[in-house]
């Protein structure tokens, strides 16, 4: 495993235009096991009392983003696919359904590094909530 820096940043869009841009930098962990590209970190964006064990796991062309912690999910992208998934909250189970757009991955098992683009329509409880776009940089930490 590898240390890495983790920078995630984006914009979510509402059904009323309104943008509203997210980031966040974080220390985690990298590595390369049976062709797929993992990255590890914890996840206090939202919430510095509740982080969010957050794993990405992408073999090039799917990503899949898991939560573990205060909210609990299991969300996967895929260029021009739709997905369904339940985003589990302290506050109950909500349905996610997924319109992937755009999926640019370019990941490096040598150097421990790679971008991702993803950009993505999303509806909870069969209601349409918005756009966004995620932009992660993954770096090595030890350079």
């Amino acid at each position: 495993m590898n240390k890495v820096k983790v920078v995630t940043s984006g914009f979510q869009k509402d059904l009323n235009g309104k943008r509203e841009k997210v980031s966040h930098l974080a220390e985690g962990q990298y590595y390369f096991r049976n062709k797929k590209h993992y990255i590890k970190y914890d996840d206090s964006s939202m919430d510095q009392e509740n982080v969010i064990a957050t794993t990405i796991k992408t073999d090039g062309e799917s990503l899949t983003i898991f939560r573990r912690g205060a909210v609990d999910t299991e969300m996967t992208f895929s260029s021009d696919k739709k997905t369904s998934t339940m985003y589990r909250t302290p506050y109950g189970p909500m349905e996610l359904h997924i319109n992937t757009r755009t999926l640019e991955i370019r990941m490096d098992e040598a150097g421990a590094s790679g971008e991702i683009d993803l950009f993505y329509d999303l509806t909870v409880n069969g209601s349409p909530v918005g756009e966004y776009e995620l932009h992660i940089i993954i770096s090595n930490a030890d350079k």
